[in-house]
């Protein structure tokens, strides 16, 4: 089983590509130097954080203007790989609960016509399921044929684009679009989410 993980080519920026041959089990490599994990909120990063200290960990806030906000003040002074991590509803009933994706597209969700636009990661992670992902302002906005939603990823991708930085994200599924709060399974989305960083070769 092959697992490969690209950053493209941004600026003066050289796309590298590793492979590793590993079977039987999930292995992502990412040979990341100089890369910052966002979260939304606390309660995401809090498993990582008690694990790997050492990760240079920033929380982004709730939503794609809290998101923005903290992005664009990281970017005033520092010039990092940006990977977004988090959970997410799922609109497609082939992702389970505690799935964990690898966004590779981000738009935003209901704009008018005319004002829609999809942004790319630039970090590719092979070896995960790949995801179109809606952000949204509020949780059970329609599908418009993506496979997720969540609330911060589209305003990520956007500013990482505009300033030339590598960017990417991770999302767990903790529920089904639409579902009611308590049909939820947050706990198994962030033991999952965290398994998988944690197998990431990011230092």
């Amino acid at each position: 089983m092959f697992f490969r993980v690209i950053y493209s080519s941004i600026g003066s920026k050289v796309m590298i590509l590793f492979r590793i041959a590993i079977p039987f089990s999930l292995k992502i490599i990412i040979f990341a130097f100089d890369m910052i994990l966002l979260f939304p909120t606390e309660l995401e990063a809090a498993k990582l954080k008690a694990l790997r200290p050492d990760l240079d960990i920033r929380i982004c806030g709730v939503g794609a203007v809290e998101t923005a906000t903290e992005v664009a003040r990281i970017l005033h002074s520092e010039r990092k790989s940006l990977l977004l991590c988090g959970i997410a509803g799922a609109y497609n009933h082939n992702l389970k609960k505690g799935d964990v994706v690898a966004v590779t597209e981000e738009r935003f969700c209901r704009l008018s016509s005319g004002y829609t636009h999809t942004y790319k990661a630039t970090i590719e992670i092979e070896g995960l399921p790949e995801a179109m992902s809606n952000t949204v302002s509020h949780c059970a906005m329609p599908s418009e044929g993506a496979d997720i939603e969540n609330m911060e990823g589209a305003a990520l991708f956007a500013l990482a684009e505009s300033e030339g930085v590598t960017c990417g994200e991770i999302r767990a599924i903790s529920n089904y679009v639409g579902e009611e709060r308590g049909a939820w399974e947050i706990d198994l989305a962030l033991e999952r989410l965290t398994e998988v960083i944690m197998e990431l070769d990011i230092d």
